[in-house]
């Protein structure tokens, strides 16, 4: 009884008929199971792709509409603004510039210019070549500000705001320099405060009461014009950027003065009606150059 078993048995492990059809029934099921979300996840990946190819395409083309705006107001500054203006066939795509003057230096709301902001001068300038100071471990780059009254009537100064790049660090100012033009008051009385960005620093020099007063021009017909000039001094590397300038005055008529001219661009990137990528960039001009101080992307 007990061979007649293990006969049995043996013919068990040993027959082989049918099993090649089981494991292929077997490995059908899970082939089934895999492919389908190998394939949703293959046709999503390739989706994906060209979604991120066209959004790279029309990165590239609203930068080119923000760098052509950037070129426009160095080269061929609209009469007004807000100025709208198209262009064409950018990566097979449409960009919608927008050039418009507003209101804030960099994150700074400081107001508009009067309609007689041309009644006065703000300049700002290096005094001298940047030079070490070992106590201070690095250069010093002492600035002049130099503000000129075209106006028949004293003008009094409310504020002066200037911005940096954060490789400097404030040393000292203001500090007045040529005062002579001043009917009151000076620019070493103050309350200051820092806004620190990304990339640079925002100082303000709120001044107290009195406050500085620049004298009537003698003879605005003739340029004879009064100026006076503070100076006041930063440290960092030799070659470190340059300084904006801008100054608030107490007579609305002539409000806000700006060293450079703050303007947003917007380039907005279209295919067949859709926008694709939108680009916001902050800039502040001058008669010959351009300081881009904000790119966002949406």
């Amino acid at each position: 009884m007990g061979k007649l078993m293990k006969i049995e048995l043996n013919k068990l492990v040993t027959d082989e008929k049918g099993q090649a059809f089981v494991l292929a029934l077997i490995l059908l099921v899970v082939g089934g199971l895999i492919i389908a979300p190998l394939l949703g996840f293959m046709s999503t990946g390739l989706i994906a792709g060209q979604v991120f190819e066209k959004k790279m395409d029309g990165l590239y083309a609203a930068d080119a509409g923000v760098e052509d705006a950037l070129w426009k107001l160095i080269n061929d500054q609209p009469v007004q603004y807000p100025y709208d203006y198209q262009l064409t066939g950018v990566n097979e795509m449409s960009v919608s510039v927008r050039i418009e003057e507003v209101t804030t230096f960099y994150t700074l709301e400081v107001g508009e210019g009067g309609v007689h902001n041309y009644y006065f001068e703000l300049k700002g300038e290096l005094v001298q070549p940047p030079y070490y100071d070992e106590g201070e471990g690095g250069y010093i780059h002492e600035w002049r500000l130099i503000l000129t009254n075209k106006t028949h009537q004293p003008v009094k100064v409310e504020r002066i705001i200037v911005s940096y790049s954060n490789e400097l660090s404030y040393l000292s100012g203001l500090t007045d320099e040529d005062i002579a033009g001043l009917k009151s008051g000076s620019f070493e009385s103050f309350d200051q405060e820092f806004i620190h960005l990304t990339n640079i620093t925002i100082l303000t020099w709120e001044f107290t009461s009195p406050r500085p007063e620049i004298e009537a021009a003698p003879d605005p017909e003739n340029e004879e014009y009064t100026t006076v000039t503070c100076t006041f001094e930063l440290v960092g590397p030799e070659d470190a950027a340059g300084v904006t300038v801008l100054l608030v005055t107490a007579r609305q008529d002539i409000g806000a003065v700006w060293d450079f001219k703050p303007f947003k661009i917007t380039a907005q990137a279209n295919d067949e009606g859709t926008v694709v990528t939108t680009v916001e960039a902050g800039v502040l001009e001058s008669s010959d150059t351009v300081s881009v101080g904000s790119w966002q992307i949406e």
